[in-house]
């Protein structure tokens, strides 16, 4: 562990800022670290069990353990407790927050870190649903929901919010929406039991009180009791008016994005050039997706997504009990638009604005299908004097993007491939008070899809990368930096799924590599690597068609690193709707420990979902689709 250590603290100087992508260097610890798990880990023997079910089911997404002080004094605070059945369906859940007062939680706004758990419960049938939680307006964590079993599902995530202590720190309303559905027409008859919870901990002499945003301000729709997010089904994008105080030295815009009905699987989204080949079995417009911060009109800024899988994606019984990852905590991603503060300071009499807009690659407008979740927020430091300056350079280009493909006799396979890559460098001269800054912004992404089609679109193959560094500094000192690889991979058979009985299925494999500094957060490495596959057979039902049985397996490794040498590893894996192994190591592992041994169920797994609604599904239904 020693090396490991020492490692992770020369990786903190970030000298491959320069590169556009995580390097293998600034991995090798990771790495390191997860392919040598300690001895007495690997001996330990899964508990065994004769039971037909483990109830209730643990559902887990892997995520990142979080760092706070081991001394000192903190509270936590059960902020919501709520039912999400029916009539809950675009009805948020809204109460009213205030900080706590109890001295062991700390002095509001001084909080060494601030931790959020959402614990959700559900038993019975249920589709997975998207579920996001505000703060003063101000979203701060996307989540969604586990397809839950007969038996009852729990699934329980922790998140760092320390960079919302601004928030949290004044009254506000917090408010979670959890949009339901209770059709037992459908069979649809789970409702989700919430709790929300949050833990302040005070500042320790090793563990100071957090450097956050002095100001944080929402880009939302600001609805007193409907969802905050932005809802896009148009190229025009949502525009929120901003007006920023005159001792504003460094601003920060967030974004939380996410893709729904025709847009889910915008991953896999056929080209418009080639939409015509398919007996409308495919959706269209591309499968490239950029999300645009705009300022006055002007691109500061651009996310291109990581792709997030719910656990209802593709095939449900790959990510059940394991899910794919983001499904709990997706991710969020960082514009710096410190460099437009010259324009956005240029007129204090003059509202200035944020723009957030989706740009897809469909021939007609809207460029995109419908629709696309997004909210963000302006993060603002503030100084001891008035900010001007001067925008000195402003260099961002066209989005180059290509697509190419081709068809062999009678269309029986189609390729496409997409790529594209942007550059973006912005520069600014800032004058605070009595000191000048150089503020830089910069991005360097690339990213590519090759598609391949059969039997008329309904055997498909994706291998998507997208590859990248965000990078902002100040007199040449790094601020901002997030260098990112997504490499996805995914094929799809639904050969069988109009058939009396059908059926489909996948095998996903996706990785996550991700260096992320920012102003408020510590520098943190994470790197995971996931596989999956499963298949679902269908009963035969006239109207929606149900999934009566299926098998699925998920194995998935996970490392993370921080800049305090806080260190987390994780090996983990599912079969049939039970787990198979889970193993976890590192400095950090006591804060998110494996699963309790009387949920392992052992090599073979569980014995998948069953459901007796009809006739059993026949054993070909592999065999690709008849005629």
């Amino acid at each position: 562990m020693r090396l490991l250590v020492a490692t992770v603290a020369i990786a903190l100087v970030f000298p491959w800022a320069a590169q556009a992508q995580v390097p293998t260097e600034e991995l090798a610890p990771l790495l390191y670290g997860i392919a040598h798990v300690p001895e007495e880990l690997e001996r330990r023997v899964p508990l065994m069990t004769d039971d037909e079910v483990v109830a209730p089911l643990y559902s887990v997404q892997v995520h990142s353990p979080t760092n706070v002080p081991i001394a000192g004094s903190s509270c936590t605070v059960k902020l919501l407790e709520h039912s999400f059945g029916e009539g809950s369906y675009n009805t948020p859940a809204v109460v009213s927050y205030a900080p706590p007062t109890d001295s062991k939680c700390g002095q509001p706004g001084q909080w060494a870190a601030i931790t959020m758990n959402l614990t959700s419960y559900a038993i019975g049938t249920q589709y997975d649903r998207l579920a996001e939680i505000y703060l003063g307006h101000v979203e701060i964590w996307r989540s969604s929901s586990a397809e839950p079993t007969k038996t009852g599902t729990v699934w329980s995530t922790v998140k760092d919010v320390t960079h919302y202590a601004p928030l949290f720190a004044s009254v506000n309303d917090l408010m979670m929406d959890f949009s339901n559905i209770i059709a037992p027409d459908l069979l649809l008859d789970a409702p989700f039991e919430v709790t929300i919870s949050v833990t302040f901990y005070a500042p320790t002499p090793l563990f100071p009180s957090a450097k956050t945003a002095d100001l944080i301000i929402p880009l939302s729709n600001m609805s007193p009791d409907t969802p905050n997010m932005f809802i896009l089904d148009s190229d025009t994008g949502a525009t929120t008016n901003i007006n920023l105080p005159a001792n504003a030295e460094e601003a920060l815009v967030e974004v939380y994005c996410s893709g729904n009905s025709a847009e889910e699987f915008w991953y896999a989204n056929t080209p418009d050039e080639f939409v015509d080949m398919f007996p409308g079995t495919v959706t269209g417009k591309g499968p490239f997706r950029e999300v645009q911060v705009i300022v006055d009109g002007l691109l500061a800024g651009v996310v291109w997504p990581m792709p997030v899988v719910y656990t209802g994606g593709v095939t449900p019984s790959n990510w059940r009990p394991l899910t794919s990852y983001g499904a709990y905590d997706q991710p969020h991603y960082l514009v710096d638009i410190t460099p437009f503060l010259p324009v956005l300071l240029a007129n204090s009499s003059t509202s200035h604005n944020v723009t957030l807009r989706v740009q897809g690659q469909g021939l007609e407008a809207p460029s995109f299908n419908s629709n696309w979740y997004i909210s963000g927020s302006v993060h603002v430091r503030l100084g001891s004097g008035t900010t001007t300056g001067t925008m000195t350079k402003y260099d961002v280009g066209e989005l180059h993007i290509d697509t190419t493909g081709g068809a062999s006799d009678g269309n029986g396979t189609v390729w496409t491939k997409v790529t594209a890559s942007r550059k973006i460098s912005v520069e600014s001269t800032l004058k605070i008070g009595n000191t000048t800054r150089k503020a830089v912004f910069s991005q360097n992404l690339s990213y590519s899809n090759d598609a391949k089609y059969e039997d008329e679109g309904w055997l498909q193959w994706v291998t998507q990368s997208t590859i990248g560094t965000t990078e902002s500094t100040v007199n040449g000192i790094v601020k901002l930096r997030d260098a990112f690889e997504y490499p996805f991979y995914m094929y799809s058979n639904y050969s069988t799924y109009t058939q009396q009985y059908g059926g489909y299925g996948s095998t996903i494999k996706q990785s996550h590599k991700r260096s992320l500094a920012t102003p408020y957060e510590p520098y943190v490495l994470t790197t995971s690597s996931q596989q999956a596959e499963g298949w679902i057979n269908m009963d035969d039902w006239p109207g929606l068609r149900h999934a009566i049985n299926g098998t699925g397996k998920t194995s998935m490794t996970f490392a993370y690193a921080d800049a305090r040498l806080g260190t987390y590893y994780r090996a983990i894996a599912a079969k049939n709707d039970g787990w198979v192994r889970d193993t976890v190591w590192g400095t950090l592992a006591s804060r998110l420990p494996a699963l309790p041994k009387w949920q392992i169920s052992g090599p073979d797994g569980g014995n998948g979902f069953k459901r007796s609604l009809g006739e059993p599904a026949p054993r070909h239904l592999q065999t690709k689709r008849q005629a």
